[in-house]
């Protein structure tokens, strides 16, 4: 080697001399602090042994480097403090310090990333620093229960700095406030145990995103108690153990179905309503504690797994044996439902015969309920249909409360009704069409402008709401006119009804079945099979809504006597009159089994289906009764409603509330055809919030448990301030409760169809929570969840939209580029994004319910407050408006087509 390689050669290595000498100095450097650091603890702890070397202290762990790694120093009976130089052991994995008697503040270990095992149990210690948790991204498992002489602290937002938490337990450490919302961060925790500490408040939304968590133990809060509901614990679908007892739990026990619950603890509470069929056959569960709450009901029949089972004492059930509760105690627990079970009822409504005992609000005669008197009691929720099943009910006074929804239309059928006062309440929508027999107190609320002008009835003269002036009588000097007039027009009604009766008479007998066969041509339809109408469950198949059936028609029929002599099946002479003897021009499409009409009742515009059997077939006829037996059992505001039918020989007839906001597709991916403008977010999230609490009820709240199967925007029908109701149930299942998931032929719509049902042809709840998924997509995105337009590799919506997810700036641009997007509204789409995500699971136990989604969706809607949506043709004055509406009806343009899988019909408007 000449002497020009040798040089550098000689640098070379002297630079790598020189670092290894940094390295070793630098080394050095740490472990003499680390020595240092023990060398306190030693001293401040009196611990024995070492000769100066740290890693020679019992219970200190070193690496090879003599980095200390470990301190284990559990139940050695050790007194004194900690030093502040422990936070200099950086590499420092384990710090066990449990079962000692150590007091003085415990040290700030902010930044010690290694740390994974920290245990302070049963120690004295005073305080905790104020960068407690900070930085300790390693942390795994975090104990310090029973310290009660800490200084009252809350649980830190540093906490979301330690992502990979699986246990944290802190138990009668003086914890004070709410639980934090990071805690939904903590994906990984699976045990959380606070027990017996200051926590008030309620359990926070964010508990649903911790996916892992297997345990809760907030049981024995001290001074203070944690309150609310319990509902966000049904959408953490890991749990098994669940322990809250002695708190001030209100509400109802949740639906946990999917859930693999062991033991169930939630006694000393106020929890109300039911005990949950849901509940009781959890395979899993071991144990359950229910007692000393306010629960109703009949009795949980639990599965023989249960061994330890205490559920009896101190709550309220109708009988001491298994049975059903009596139809009348049932009813009324309906009617409290709608209350949202409120304690005070708990506390009284407690026997199983209501008139036998003091029943709060309630009076009875002759073994039946007369009388619901519950002015004044701060009441929340809504009026429940269920009301309508006391039969005998003569008066019903709900005023000053918190009352919101409407005023069922099902209360107009009580026979006895007299007098009904929900004054000064919250209520909304119209005030029904009710009997002039009937006193109406109504004011004080937030009805429309028809609503509140239809019938107030409020004065003291008791006039009816069915009034329209709703002026007092007229005094006695002009009864002799009042009655001569009176007996004028009831001469001259008789006449008319005898002509009219002659009219109609031929009309039916030449009714005859028209032609099906579709328009060359058609539009994008929007379906009209439907179900349902405010509130939650009305008590029986003829509690449907009665504006419709509360006056004189002009033929001079009373539809009230026809309704309630029929029940929901209409005379042909009504329907008749409704559609102008079906003409041809209020045909609104043809479908493969009939005619859809648009039809006017009482004022009213509904959607007629004209039927005729020997086209429908077989399968026709026996979907007809079907929907007809399913709409019977669900009603609820975001589910459109069936008014009533009719059956003339061939001919079937469905009546439908009609929507005049036409289909959520129209609204998203048909705005050229439509002629709509694009919904905001604010419109698009309450849509889909309106949507889900539809769908929650078909799942778990009606009375059985439904799957509707064919859940797309076509199917989503909005009213003219955009509010969206779920229609279309031609392939609804009923699910048995036991088992709510059944093996059946496959039917749908591609795009929407979860991938187990279209491949297996199995059916659950979670097929309706994946198409639930896509939908919220298509809102997101504005596109179609299949465009054959597109790139082979773009037409599947679901598909790409997952794809995107991965880059936010992709995300960004994926987004529907009509949305104009504040930094909320786009932290909001973000989370509506991953809700969605996770509804599009492949597999259905990684998918949430409908109630899961509900809570997420209604703590984003909340924050915004929706504004009011103006109508086009709103800003004159109401006649005028209404003039230009009718003109507008009736050159709209309608179409319908047939449906592949399913006899309903289809309607679309298109606006020219």
């Amino acid at each position: 080697m000449g002497r020009e390689g040798f040089v550098p050669l000689l640098l070379l290595l002297a630079a790598v001399a020189v670092a290894s000498l940094a390295a070793a100095a630098e080394a050095a450097t740490a472990t003499s602090g680390d020595a240092a650091a023990i060398a306190d603890l030693v001293k401040s702890l009196s611990l024995g042994g070492g000769g100066g070397d740290a890693c020679d202290v019992v219970g200190i762990k070193c690496d090879s480097s003599g980095r200390v790694t470990g301190i284990n120093l559990a139940d050695k009976g050790l007194s004194g403090t900690l030093p502040a130089s422990l936070s200099t052991l950086i590499a420092l994995q384990s710090l066990q310090l449990q079962g000692n008697e150590l007091t003085g503040a415990v040290p700030s270990l902010a930044g010690m990333d290694s740390l994974s095992v920290l245990a302070l149990d049963d120690n004295k210690f005073s305080s905790l620093p104020d960068d407690f948790l900070k930085g300790l991204t390693s942390l795994t498992d975090l104990s310090m229960d029973h310290i009660p002489s800490l200084k009252a602290w809350n649980v830190p937002d540093a906490l979301i700095d330690c992502a990979m938490l699986q246990n944290f337990s802190a138990s009668n450490a003086s914890i004070v406030g709410t639980l934090p919302a990071v805690l939904g961060n903590l994906t990984s925790l699976r045990q959380l145990r606070l027990s017996y500490n200051n926590l008030t408040g309620g359990l926070p939304a964010e508990l649903s995103g911790m996916d892992a968590l297997e345990n809760l133990q907030l049981n024995g809060q001290q001074t203070l108690k944690l309150s609310g509901p319990l509902d966000v614990l049904a959408s953490v679908k890991s749990l098994k153990v669940v322990w809250l007892q002695s708190n001030a739990f209100t509400g109802q026990i949740p639906d946990f179905s999917g859930l693999q619950l062991v033991d169930f603890d939630v006694r000393d509470n106020q929890l109300t309503g039911l005990v949950p069929v849901s509940l009781t056959q959890i395979p899993t569960l071991n144990r359950v504690v229910l007692s000393n709450n306010y629960l109703q009901g009949p009795k949980g029949n639990f599965t023989k797994n249960v061994s330890t089972k205490d559920v009896d004492a101190g709550n309220s059930y109708c009988s001491d044996d298994l049975g059903p509760c009596n139809p009348l105690v049932t009813t009324l627990l309906e009617v409290a439902s709608g209350f949202g079970y409120p304690i005070k009822l708990a506390q009284s409504w407690v026997k199983s015969q209501p008139c036998d005992t003091n029943w709060f609000g309630v009076s009875c005669a002759n073994g039946d309920v007369v009388s619901i008197s519950l002015n004044n009691q701060s009441l929340t929720g809504m009026i429940s249909p269920a009301f309508a099943n006391l039969t005998k009910l003569e008066r019903l006074s709900l005023a000053n409360n918190n009352l919101s929804g409407v005023i069922p239309d099902a209360l107009t059928l009580l026979p006895n009704l007299k007098y009904l006062d929900v004054s000064n309440n919250s209520l909304t929508g119209q005030v029904p069409g009710f009997k002039s027999s009937v006193k109406v107190l109504a004011t004080g609320n937030r009805f429309g402008e028809s609503g509140g002008d239809s019938g107030g009835g409020s004065s003291s003269s008791g006039s009816s709401s069915s009034s329209k002036s709703g002026g007092a009588p007229n005094s006695r000097s002009n009864a002799g006119m009042i009655i001569g007039i009176l007996l004028a027009v009831i001469l001259l009604v008789v006449c008319l009804g005898l002509f009219v009766h002659h009219r109609r008479k031929k009309n039916v007998d030449k009714f005859s079945p028209v032609s099906t066969k579709s328009p060359s041509a058609e539009s994008e339809m929007m379906k009209i099979q439907v179900v349902g109408t405010n509130g939650n469950s009305y008590g029986s198949a003829s509690a449907v809504p009665s504006e419709l059936y509360s006056h004189v028609s002009s033929d001079s029929t009373n539809i009230a006597n026809i309704f309630d002599s029929h029940g929901m099946q209409l005379p042909m002479n009504v329907l008749l009159n409704a559609t102008n003897n079906f003409d041809e021009n209020c045909i609104l499409g043809r479908g493969g089994f009939g005619v859809v009409y648009k039809g006017t009742l009482n004022g009213k515009l509904v959607a007629v289906k004209r039927c005729d059997s020997g086209t429908m077939g077989t399968k026709g006829l026996q979907e007809f009764m079907a929907e007809i037996d399913v709409l019977r059992k669900v009603r609820h505001r975001h589910l459109v409603a069936l008014l009533g039918y009719s059956t003339h020989g061939n001919e079937r007839l469905l009546v439908y509330e009609f929507m005049s906001g036409g289909t959520l597709r129209e609204h998203l991916c048909d705005l050229q055809q439509s002629g709509y403008t694009p919904l905001n977010w604010t419109q698009r999230m309450t849509i889909a919030l309106d949507v889900a609490r539809g769908i929650e009820y078909l799942h778990g709240l009606a009375q059985e448990t439904f799957i509707h199967r064919d859940l797309k925007p076509s199917n989503i029908l909005l009213d003219q301030d955009l509010r969206a109701k779920v229609s279309d149930f031609g392939l609804v299942k009923l699910a048995k409760d036991t088992d709510k998931s059944m093996m059946t032929r496959v039917a749908g719509t591609f795009g929407y169809l979860a991938p187990e049902y279209a491949t297996t042809g199995k059916v659950t709840t979670k097929v309706d929570v994946y198409a639930y998924g896509v939908i919220l997509m298509e809102m997101i995105t504005g596109r179609k969840v299949l465009d054959d337009s597109l790139p082979e590799d773009e037409t599947h919506l679901v598909t790409i939209f997952r794809r995107n997810m991965l880059d936010k700036e992709k995300f960004r641009k994926f987004v529907d580029p009509t949305l104009e997007l504040s930094a909320e509204a786009w932290n909001s789409l973000l989370e509506v994004a991953d809700l969605a995500r996770h509804c599009t699971a492949r597999e259905p136990h990684q998918r949430p319910d409908m109630c899961h989604c509900v809570n997420r969706l209604s703590s984003l809607v909340d924050q915004w407050k929706p504004s009011n949506i103006i109508d086009d043709d709103e800003g004159g004055t109401s006649e005028i408006g209404l003039h230009q509406q009718l003109e507008k009806w009736r050159c709209d343009d309608f179409t319908i087509s047939d449906s592949d899988t399913f006899s309903t019909f289809s309607m679309s408007r298109k606006y020219h």
